[in-house]
């Protein structure tokens, strides 16, 4: 097949400003022509798929995802995870670090990208570990993980509890120009909270996990940014007040972004 026409799909491209019905042809693995010219374009071999009620967009990009390889390949795999991703329609994903070993090496990296390489179905971009084994106690070394190809570092999973170690990791991320990704939150404060901490955990007697848990490290990881001029990403952020510290800090040009999560334990 030298051509595919995407016929009566809603064609989306912010890059463009797109957003209407239209087909698409694609020729020899690149867009050819958008719109009315699509359909007159088309070679006589080309395949006809109809995509009525379908969005056609450029592939998706998520940026935390859980291969769990090596050593959690019960939960998921490379092959699997990759296959997945394509089928929702994701054309590139960044793997998070926590994994046994975690990757905090440049020998683990290796091995992800030479699996992904053979196994993936799509683009697979690795992070590496803030810390050694992710323990929060010493740094990884993160100019190696640059030279071996990661695109971030991030404890995910966990969170660097001793702000003096947060922030030399941060003027070392500036240094090899890596965003540093954070798993929010403050350990002396969720505790073993089950669930949102307000009235339906204390009308059902559980443990509750306040908001101010994650908005804590939100705001702490602020200030390092603004300090280090390290870019930093709090990752599946839940609670309200952590969206208005990042919404404040951007506005006055601080390098931070931020993520949301599905599912919250903090509302």
């Amino acid at each position: 097949m030298s051509a595919l026409l995407l016929a009566g799909g809603r064609v989306i491209d912010p890059a463009q400003g797109l957003d209407l019905m239209a087909d698409l042809l694609i020729r020899d693995g690149k867009i050819a022509a958008v719109g009315a010219k699509a359909g007159s374009e088309a070679p006589a071999d080309s395949e006809r798929l109809d995509v009525s009620g379908l969005i056609v967009c450029p592939g998706l990009i998520d940026l935390h995802v859980h291969l769990r390889e090596p050593g959690q390949t019960p939960k998921e795999t490379i092959a699997t995870g990759t296959a997945a991703a394509a089928r929702g329609g994701f054309t590139s994903i960044v793997c998070m670090p926590n994994t046994s070993p975690a990757i905090d090496n440049a020998g683990t990296v290796a091995l992800i990208h030479q699996k992904a390489e053979r196994e993936g179905k799509v683009n697979v971009f690795v992070t590496g570990a803030i810390t050694k084994g992710i323990a929060g106690e010493e740094l990884a070394p993160i100019g190696s993980l640059k030279q071996a190809g990661v695109v971030a570092i991030t404890d995910d999973g966990h969170c660097v509890q001793n702000n003096e170690l947060m922030r030399r990791a941060l003027e070392y991320a500036r240094m090899f120009e890596l965003p540093v990704l954070d798993h929010c939150q403050d350990y002396t404060l969720v505790s073993d909270g089950v669930m949102h901490e307000g009235y339906w955990s204390t009308a059902l007697g559980l443990r509750g996990w306040p908001a101010t848990g994650e908005a804590m490290i939100v705001a702490r990881n602020i200030l390092l940014a603004e300090l280090t001029g390290a870019h930093v990403h709090c990752q599946h952020l839940s609670a309200a007040g952590s969206v208005e510290l990042l919404r404040d800090a951007r506005k006055r040009g601080v390098p931070v972004s931020g993520e949301a999560q599905e599912t919250s334990r903090m509302g």
